[in-house]
């Protein structure tokens, strides 16, 4: 068994680290004995942010010796010892990860839109659509992330003996908030909330919910206030993001809002198909509408306006496990080969 000691560079950002984490969970699955060290990682002076990332976004286009140190001075961080592979989520990194992996020739991984470095610099660069010709550019159906339908069954089989759930059916609501160019307006909330109770009732199912750190509070309140909570996985009533493996397995029905694809990709790799919620009012880039699209044409998500929940119904099979394995193989096989190189 191959062993990786990994130093995962993190600015302390919940999307970016569920990625990097989700790629070494990918190498543990492959059977890599993993060793993993994560690291604070700020700019050096916040205040001149702009201009440092700036600066070490140009030099990675020629990584050389000085470039090389100057890049590593624009931030601050405590690198650790034997290293062999470092692993870093997000545009601001990218630099400090080439940079280190010259200097110590270390093997890298990196998830982002590329800049202004080659991606050939990195032994594997995962992106959601192809970017570049480089055998490093690796591009996974399902964005890295925690989950996998065997996990969450283990979970979710456990939570139905513990709690006497057997011959009970839940559908289940998971909530974003504002970002990425999605906005919702107030009442707009309001009708989600109560279009999923209505499609949970027209079903036959218990309503479960789930917030996340964007999720406004006065709509968690509302929730809280006005429906059975308890089975639910609040983020600002436990002021951080609770497990929930379980209830991507025990619902039988899973409405996402379309403005994170973490979310999105995480209820996908429960191996379920999805139904993701979108506002009247989107303003998202390309490449955000074209991961969306891409779900879609693979057959992991139905898209669905707000108004028109409680009328949804799946025209195919929800069960999409197999699928969401092969996916989860195809990356773990493709990854595995460019560390091996």
């Amino acid at each position: 068994m191959t062993k990786l000691s990994i130093c995962h560079l993190s600015e302390g950002i919940a999307g970016h680290d569920g990625q990097a984490l989700g790629v070494i969970k990918t190498l543990k699955d492959s059977g890599f004995d993993i060793k993993a060290t994560t690291i604070k990682v700020e700019w050096r002076i916040r205040s001149l942010r702009g201009i440092l990332r700036f600066i070490s976004r140009k030099l990675t286009r020629h990584p050389n010796s000085l470039s090389i140190s100057i890049i590593s001075y624009c931030y601050k961080f405590i690198f650790p010892e034997d290293i062999n592979v470092i692993i870093s989520s997000g545009a601001n990194l990218a630099p400090l990860n080439l940079a280190l992996a010259k200097k110590y020739k270390l093997k890298n991984i990196h998830l982002s839109t590329p800049r202004d470095w080659n991606i050939s610099d990195f032994t594997a660069y995962v992106t959601s659509s192809k970017v570049s010709n480089s055998y490093s550019n690796l591009v996974p159906d399902i964005i890295p992330n925690l989950f996998d339908p065997k996990e969450c069954e283990k979970q979710g089989k456990r939570f139905i003996d513990e709690n006497d759930i057997q011959d009970t059916q839940f559908s289940l609501l998971i909530l974003g908030g504002d970002g990425i160019g999605y906005s919702y307006q107030r009442e707009e909330w309001h009708e989600i909330v109560e279009k999923f109770i209505n499609f949970s009732k027209s079903n036959a199912t218990v309503p479960l919910f789930i917030t996340s750190r964007r999720t406004p509070q006065n709509v968690e309140d509302y929730i809280k206030n006005n429906h059975n909570s308890d089975m639910s996985v609040l983020y600002h009533s436990e002021r951080a993001r609770g497990k929930f493996d379980h209830l991507l397995f025990v619902s039988k029905y899973i409405f996402v809002t379309e403005d994170s694809s973490t979310m999105i990709s995480e209820a996908i790799s429960s191996g379920k198909k999805i139904v993701s919620i979108f506002p009247k009012t989107i303003n998202a880039p390309n490449k955000y509408k074209n991961i969306i699209a891409k779900y879609e044409n693979l057959g992991f998500i139905e898209r669905c306006k707000t108004k028109n929940i409680d009328e949804f119904s799946f025209l195919e099979d929800a069960d999409i496990s197999e699928e969401v394995q092969r996916s989860i193989k195809n990356f773990q096989n493709s990854l595995s080969d460019r560390l091996k190189d």
